[in-house]
């Protein structure tokens, strides 16, 4: 089973190169450019979408990163790098943000976003699509990371945008990512918010690492130019009780 898929996400290559504590928008991700006419995923200028997506990297490997960005007819390498490292900004079922993939992570997980773009243009809905997740995960056509590795989502933006194009900030402490396949907090003593712990039970589960405050404070203060294009070209409009850093 393993072998048909670590196929696929070859071609997938090859063609290529050829929720928490929230706050409610007043705007809204329809106002822009949509990809396969959803609400749930806007596109974005290249530019900033690279930026975005290069912004869940330590600044050491983002030069060297491979950054993928959706265009009208789906994921595809914007450029090329010469590390092992894959940054995306993930739109699955509307939800928004920023990760960078080691190769692993790579090879078994990234293929699931740029699946989900091919099923919603073919007209999919979000629950249709979480099913064929499932049973791809169960046939074997997905699979669980086969080792250990890194995902990392440094970056403090996320949105939660609903089907009639609602965006909602939600929050996004910077962290790390541990492959953690079918791994539940009881096995790894974790517990929501402390050291670590488990952000889903399933074969893509992971052991979440939060960054320090200082680290934080300084990751979300060099974010606010970038936070402030995106939520421009999402159409999201803070609150004035709300404040600016997610």
């Amino acid at each position: 089973m393993r072998g048909t898929y670590v196929v696929w996400p070859a071609i997938v290559l090859m063609s290529a190169l050829s929720p928490a504590g929230a706050a409610q928008s007043t705007g809204g991700a329809g106002e822009g450019a949509r990809f396969a006419q959803s609400p749930q995923y806007p596109l974005l200028p290249r530019a900033l979408e690279i930026e975005l997506a290069l912004s869940a990297a330590p600044t050491h490997l983002r030069d060297g990163a491979t950054v993928w960005v959706l265009d009208t007819s789906g994921y595809a390498i914007a450029k090329k790098g010469g590390n092992p490292f894959a940054c995306v900004v993930s739109r699955r079922a509307g939800d928004l943000f920023p990760v960078c993939w080691d190769a692993e992570g790579t090879r078994s997980l990234l293929p699931l976003d740029v699946e989900d773009a091919q099923l919603r243009l073919s007209g999919k809905s979000g629950s249709e699509i979480e099913a064929i997740v499932m049973e791809r995960f169960k046939s074997g056509q997905y699979h669980a990371p086969s080792r250990a590795g890194i995902a990392y989502m440094l970056s403090p933006i996320r949105y939660r945008i609903d089907e009639h194009g609602g965006v909602t900030r939600t929050t996004s402490n910077p962290h790390l990512m541990f492959y953690g396949p079918n791994l539940t907090d009881s096995d790894i003593g974790g517990v929501r918010g402390a050291f670590v712990f488990i952000n889903r039970v399933g074969p893509d589960g992971m052991m979440i690492v939060p960054v320090g405050q200082k680290e934080r404070e300084a990751i979300v203060s060099d974010a606010q130019s970038l936070i402030a294009q995106v939520e421009q070209a999402i159409g999201y409009q803070p609150s004035r009780r709300e404040h600016r850093s997610p």
